[in-house]
Parts: structure tokens; C-alpha cells; sequence
């Protein structure tokens, strides 16, 4: 039996610090939201089963860095540097570009729709969602766990494939437009090629493993 770690849960636990730190710095500075959202947005239904993913994404949090770490060391202290930086860069922009949605009237009390109004509750208002973080660190897992030799096949499709899930669930689910999917994904790649293909850091990092 493999021994279970701590240390990648720990890491995890303080990167949500971070970010949700200067997540509540960026909503004490930014001044009004920009209403954002086109027609392709008006066309995407709201899809109340699609809250599951939404969901589950939190939980990736820890399962994605924990494979990371089983596997490949020298992944998972990058994924560390690139949901840093990416973390850093969007909250930036919800400082000087602070958006706001608008979000459907939920009717109903089962168990799909509580689950809904209480994401809503805990994320009213719905602000600074450009770029989305939920897509931002969905893309790094993708770029991270895909690119690395070291993780199985099934390994790769389920990351994939759960953070595909995840992506469609903020637009389906409306914490998000599209724009803000667009945003995340471009911002966490350019942050991941920087990274990734950085022969220095990358020889730091691995010195940093052994």
C-alpha cells in the first residue's frame, strides 16, 4: 500500500490561502464592475445538472497537485509557480477591470438547485469573474498532468475530460460568459509555456526536487 502524503495537501491548502487573500484585496480595490456578456452568452442555456462539475472542481484542487506529486515532482513544483503567477495576474485585472454577471433566478428546492443558490450565496456578488480561475487552473491541470510522461493514460483522460466538464459548467451553469472561459485559458498557457520552457527555472526546480 502507498503511503499517503501530506505535504502536496498542505501545499494545496496554502495556494487557496493565497488566492482567496487576494481575491478579497482585488473586491476592497477594484471600483464599479463592467457588465459583461454578448450573444453567444444569450445562447448558451442554463443547465442545472452541469453544477456537479462546477462542484467537483473544487476537490480537483487537491486530487490534481496530489497526482502531480506522486508522480512527477518536477510537475508539481511548477504547477506551484504557475498557479501563483496565474493567480497573481488575474487579480490584477479584477483590480483594474472588475467585472460583474448577471445570474438566473433559481426556482425550485431540490437538491441541484440548493446546491446552485448556495454557490450563488457564497459568491454574491458575482464579481471579478474576468478571467475565470475555475477555467485558468482547469487549463494548467490539463497542461500539466497531459504533457508529463509520467502519468498514466487514464489519468490523462479523466483530467481532461473532468476539466472540460468543469470549464462548460461556468458558462452552463452562468457563474461566468464567455469571455471570461476565453481569458483564463489564454492567460494560464502563456503562463505555462513561460514556465515550462524556461531552461533555468526548470533546472532550479529539478535541483530543488533532488
Amino acid at each position: 500500500m502507498k503511503k499517503f502524503e501530506f505535504k502536496p495537501i498542505i501545499v494545496s491548502i496554502l495556494l487557496i490561502i493565497f488566492q482567496s487573500i487576494l481575491y478579497a484585496l482585488s473586491k476592497l480595490l477594484c471600483g464599479t464592475p463592467h457588465l459583461i456578456g454578448n450573444t453567444i452568452d444569450t445562447k448558451i442555456p442554463f443547465t442545472l445538472i452541469f453544477i456537479i462539475p462546477y462542484v467537483f472542481w473544487y476537490l480537483m484542487l487537491f486530487i490534481i497537485p496530489y497526482m502531480m506529486y506522486k508522480k512527477d515532482k518536477t510537475n508539481f513544483y511548477k504547477y506551484i509557480i504557475t498557479n501563483v503567477i496565474t493567480v497573481v495576474i488575474a487579480n490584477i485585472i479584477f483590480t483594474f477591470y472588475p467585472t460583474i454577471v448577471n445570474r438566473p433566478e433559481l426556482v425550485g428546492n431540490d437538491i441541484l438547485t440548493l446546491l446552485t443558490r448556495f454557490i450563488y450565496w457564497i459568491d454574491t456578488p458575482a464579481l471579478n469573474c474576468f478571467p475565470s480561475l475555475h477555467c485558468g487552473f482547469s487549463m494548467l491541470f490539463i497542461l500539466h498532468i497531459c504533457t508529463s510522461k509520467k502519468q498514466s493514460i487514464m489519468i490523462r483522460v479523466f483530467t481532461l475530460v473532468t476539466s472540460v466538464l468543469v470549464m462548460a459548467s461556468t458558462l452552463l451553469i452562468k457563474q461566468h460568459v464567455f469571455i471570461d472561459l476565453i481569458s483564463g485559458n489564454v492567460i494560464a498557457a502563456m503562463v505555462f509555456i513561460v514556465v515550462n520552457y524556461d531552461k533555468k527555472l526548470t533546472k532550479k526546480v529539478k535541483q530543488l526536487v533532488k
